[in-house]
């Protein structure tokens, strides 16, 4: 899948190269259909959730079942081999959220899924607050060229959504990848930004990096992960998704 900011900008846009693509379709079922793709029933609720994303950066997958399916029950013929990543290129707010390995990595483990969890919830918090963006280059937490500050990152806070408190960390991992570090029950700004800070930072450590560059999504690196024996099944329960980013992806040296 591929995702898009919820944004009147970046929906015209890909309302413009899916027309170029297929000039066949009207235009108000176009917009049903991508309205469908985003998950709304209807144009109409598009448009509530748009109204309601002003004060939230919010990315959104793209669902290629949906899209297709919404342009038959409007009476057009099936095209299932159309995929909104094919549009990533003419498309520049399009975010590709899944490299071809990401099929071969599965969380098996409750060690494995705390990590996981753990990382997306401070990514999608990053996002909420405003931090950083899924395309490159973007680093909201400094001031522009300011390389510096860029490197040395920030900390925020946030809680998880079985409420425990966790602080996390953003920094310039290099050639568009953010470094990202999060700690639960944590033990201030000093640890989370080491390497490696394991219970030194908290209860519960896990770090990792989030690719931008070729797409946006969480590099494999589960070994990078500590926790106390009695939070890890509380942690690897959580029910969180991504937004907007793939959680599956290959750890590049």
């Amino acid at each position: 899948m591929a995702s898009i900011p919820l944004t009147e900008s970046a929906l015209t846009s890909l309302k413009k190269h899916l027309h170029a693509r297929y000039p066949e379709i009207r235009s108000s079922h176009l917009t049903e259909a991508i309205a469908a793709a985003l998950g709304c029933k209807s144009h109409a609720a598009l448009q509530i959730a748009l109204r309601g994303s002003q004060d939230n950066q919010q990315y959104v997958l793209l669902d290629d079942t949906s899209f297709d399916k919404r342009l038959q029950d409007l009476g057009y013929p099936s095209h299932p081999e159309f995929r909104f990543e094919s549009l990533n290129k003419g498309v520049p707010d399009l975010v590709s959220t899944a490299p071809p390995s990401a099929s071969g990595i599965e969380y098996r483990t409750e060690r494995a899924r705390a990590w996981r969890n753990m990382m997306v919830c401070a990514i999608n918090e990053g996002i909420r607050q405003r931090l950083f963006t899924l395309h490159p280059d973007n680093y909201n937490w400094a001031p522009q060229n300011d390389k510096t500050s860029r490197k040395n990152g920030v900390v925020f806070h946030f809680n998880l959504p079985n409420g425990q408190p966790a602080s996390g960390y953003v920094g310039d991992g290099g050639f568009s990848e953010l470094l990202i570090h999060v700690a639960v029950n944590p033990r201030g700004k000093k640890w989370i930004q080491c390497h490696n800070a394991g219970f030194l930072a908290g209860d519960a450590f896990a770090g990792g990096w989030l690719e931008r560059e070729r797409g946006s999504w969480l590099q494999w690196t589960p070994s990078q992960f500590s926790c106390r024996k009695p939070l890890l099944r509380s942690i690897a329960n959580i029910e969180v998704h991504p937004h907007g980013f793939g959680d599956r992806g290959p750890f590049m040296l």
